[in-house]
């Protein structure tokens, strides 16, 4: 069981680091790591007689799997910046001599 946690606190570090470098996608290898994590989970909990919670995770893994066949299939599109899709254009300066 620590070992899932472990797994999925290594993959939000992972996604964290990216994050730190100006990259602000979800990352594959995050999705992975957090799979991983997460059946192992689900693992432990089938073990120990915890169904129902089992049950709970296969759904995020099933979310999980189906966000990460769709980051991968998609091609990625070039998208304006946040930033100047708020951007008011300059107002022209009008200068009055007297």
């Amino acid at each position: 069981m620590l070992a899932g946690f472990g797994l999925i606190a290594l993959a939000w570090v992972i996604q964290l680091f990216n994050m730190t470098r100006g990259n602000r996608s979800v990352q594959p290898l995050f999705i992975g790591v957090y799979i991983v994590g997460v059946i192992i989970l689900a693992a432990s909990d089938v073990m120990g007689g915890d169904v129902n919670i089992a049950y709970a995770e296969l759904v995020t893994i099933i979310a999980s799997l189906l966000t990460l066949v769709a980051l991968l299939v998609t091609k990625p599109k070039k998208i304006a910046c946040a930033s100047c899709l708020f951007r008011t254009p300059p107002l022209p300066i009008q200068v009055t001599m007297k």
